[in-house]
């Protein structure tokens, strides 16, 4: 045969390597999961200007002013009835004690630790003094969840340095009229007064409207690990190192700190100025229909009774209404540190209160990943293509 008649090697390993990308995917869906969809929830929706928990209007969870509710309603589905309203009541007041040896460990961090990296400690070291920690069914997972939101709240305020009796916080008498996320309050501030009935619905609102967002890295987390493995503290706790890794640089505490330093209107004016030509680096974006933000600023404005508070208010509303100009208006996660300011929680202890509430949305993340039995693994390729020898 004349081998001049024959193909150049080259030519044949072109074509061998056309051939082999035209019967390939695309390798631009090869880059990450950026435009896939791996599932779909209802945990959490947006229409029509509403923004809807498991079907239940937000403004109307907020109205009702309860927390716990909206807990039952993201791990059960439904809203709780009277009697089971009274069962979260008994399962909080029972399950708010820890043992003294998980508070002796948290005695044992250095001085200077963040309020916040004491939030992912302390759900692993609760997990060591679980009572039931093989049993994986549904109603063990949830009555595990709400043991850790019983308990964390005493963990955490261990951790900050509140004296302890006997694994309790405070004599049950004392906080009876208080919700949950009273109780929390009290736990993050500095002082040992309780907090009013307004304080209250204030931080219920908060946690309302913090405890689930569209999906978010933690919330990622949270239903990876619930695709793939059988364990709801897993979930809690992939999801909440991975919250407190993004916030090294905590928006939540510089939000506050900014608005403890305004000391009037002109002074918040005087402060934009100065940032002409920088952008807000967190808490302003374009104008949604999300309501979260509108009903936390009239919880703002029902806390006023002292001089600071009606400087701080008059100076937020001042910035507001400048960056407004600008077409910027505040996100859920700016009103909620400007209230948990208003609510004399420091700043850096702000975003365990986002943590906390978060954290029920994790779990609800990761219990519907569970159910829906979508793997979340992605594939990958290693090293280069096989070469094609011609």
């Amino acid at each position: 045969m004349d081998q001049n008649r024959l193909p150049s090697p080259h030519l044949v390993h072109g074509l061998r390597k056309l051939v082999y990308d035209l019967n390939s995917p695309d390798p631009l869906q090869g880059h990450g999961l950026s435009g896939i969809n791996f599932g779909s929830t209802d945990l959490i929706s947006f229409h029509r200007g509403s923004v809807q928990y498991c079907g239940e209007p937000v403004e109307k969870l907020l109205a009702n002013g309860s927390f716990e509710e909206v807990i039952w309603l993201l791990l059960c589905g439904e809203l709780p009835t009277e009697d089971q309203q009274a069962d979260i009541q008994a399962i909080i007041s029972d399950a708010a004690v820890i043992d003294s040896a998980a508070a002796e460990m948290l005695d044992r961090i250095p001085l200077g630790t963040r309020a916040l990296d004491l939030f992912p400690l302390s759900i692993s070291l609760l997990s060591f003094f679980d009572p039931t920690p093989h049993d994986q069914n549904f109603e063990a997972t949830r009555s595990r969840v709400w043991r850790l939101l019983s308990q964390l709240p005493v963990m955490l305020a261990a951790g900050l340095g509140k004296p302890l009796h006997d694994g309790v916080l405070l004599d049950p008498s004392r906080t009876e009229t208080l919700s949950w996320a009273g109780r929390l309050l009290y736990c993050l501030r500095n002082d040992d007064v309780l907090p009013t009935c307004a304080e209250d619905a204030a931080m219920n609102a908060v946690m309302i409207s913090q405890c689930l967002t569209e999906i978010r890295p933690a919330c990622f987390a949270a239903r990876f690990a619930g695709s793939t493995v059988n364990h709801i503290v897993a979930a809690l706790q992939s999801a909440a190192v991975l919250f407190v890794s993004q916030l090294r640089n905590d928006p939540f505490a510089w939000s506050s700190q900014v608005l403890l330093n305004l000391q009037g209107p002109a002074d918040a004016e005087e402060w934009l100025k100065q940032r002409e030509g920088q952008p807000m680096p967190f808490g302003f974006g374009a104008l949604t229909e999300d309501p979260r933000p509108v009903v936390l600023r009239e919880c703002c404005h029902g806390m006023l009774g002292s001089h600071r508070r009606i400087v701080m208010e008059a100076s937020a509303c001042r910035l507001e209404k400048r960056l407004r100009e600008k077409e910027l208006y505040p996100t859920t996660d700016w009103m909620s540190a400007r209230l948990m300011t208003l609510l004399n929680i420091p700043p850096d202890r702000q975003a365990v209160v986002v943590g906390m509430a978060r954290l029920v949305g994790w779990a609800a993340q990761a219990m519907e990943q569970q159910v829906a039995g979508v793997s979340l693994l992605p594939s990958i390729t290693y090293g280069s293509l096989e070469s094609v020898t011609p």
